[in-house]
């Protein structure tokens, strides 16, 4: 049995088939336990993280009740329910850390950061391309609204955000500039203030072949950063316009650390 926490939260069985829980406040309850795995979490804790600080009169009575459901749904999907057990005043989940994808997700950015620190970015590339690949949309956006999912959401966010940029930057390193264009077009409207993406994006158009396109970008990313900031583009983008401008090569221009 595994779990997912780069999305929303599910429980997948040794079928592969992954089950979602539906109910808001047994996706929290699975996802703080999940992050918190083989610690003890406080009843405290979890009537915090599931009503904040205003919980109902009978939130300890509630929160029972979506411990028994939690159970449930794991001897559902082919699991024991014993995996949730009380320690204390609180519970704990019985899981092998390396069944929840965020462990896939740790190594595979650390191993990616050794291979590119290494000089090696074609294993650098594979490491960062498998860790994006196990974001399945927004990270637990039903289920952060207490402090321990909405931290781990920010981390798991930011984590995404690390690899993204690491795989444009080898596959422009290993002369994938073409193959990376759509994929950095949309990493672009997704976060249009991000200035290491618009820069790869401007040098993987430039290295294509399409130069137009690439000061054309740039021209986007002023107009952009002037209406929403205030601001001109950073130093390094303005020097890469320039440096588009004069035609140099552009083969190991330095971009921003993204590793």
């Amino acid at each position: 049995m595994g779990f997912q926490l780069l999305g929303s939260v599910r429980i997948v069985d040794a079928t592969g088939t992954a089950h979602t829980v539906s109910a808001p406040k047994v996706g929290a309850l699975l996802a703080t336990l999940l992050i918190r795995a083989g610690e003890p979490v406080s009843t405290e804790e979890l009537m915090e993280e599931l009503w904040g600080s205003g919980p109902p009169r009978r939130a300890r009575a509630a929160l029972h009740v979506y411990i028994s459901q939690l159970r449930k749904h794991l001897l559902e999907a082919g699991g024991d329910q014993g995996r949730i057990g009380t320690r204390g005043a609180g519970y704990v989940m019985d899981v092998d850390p390396a069944a929840i994808d965020a462990a896939r997700l740790q190594e595979l950015h650390a191993r990616g950061r050794r291979a590119a620190s290494a000089g090696d970015p074609e294993r650098a590339l594979a490491c960062f391309e498998e860790a994006a690949a196990l974001f399945r949309g927004p990270v637990l956006a039903r289920e952060a609204n207490g402090q321990i999912v909405g931290a781990f959401a920010r981390w798991a966010e930011e984590v995404r955000l690390e690899c993204l940029e690491a795989l444009a930057d080898c596959s422009l390193r290993t002369g994938r500039e073409r193959e990376v264009i759509g994929d950095l077009l949309v990493w672009v409207r997704e976060r249009p203030l991000h200035e290491t993406f618009r820069e790869q994006l401007m040098l993987a158009l430039y290295r294509s072949g399409r130069r137009a396109e690439a000061l054309e970008a740039y021209r986007d990313a002023r107009r952009v950063f002037r209406e929403e900031l205030g601001l001109d583009p950073r130093i390094s983008m303005r020097q890469l316009q320039n440096a588009i401008l004069q035609g140099e090569s552009l083969h190991a221009l330095p971009l921003a650390d993204a590793v």
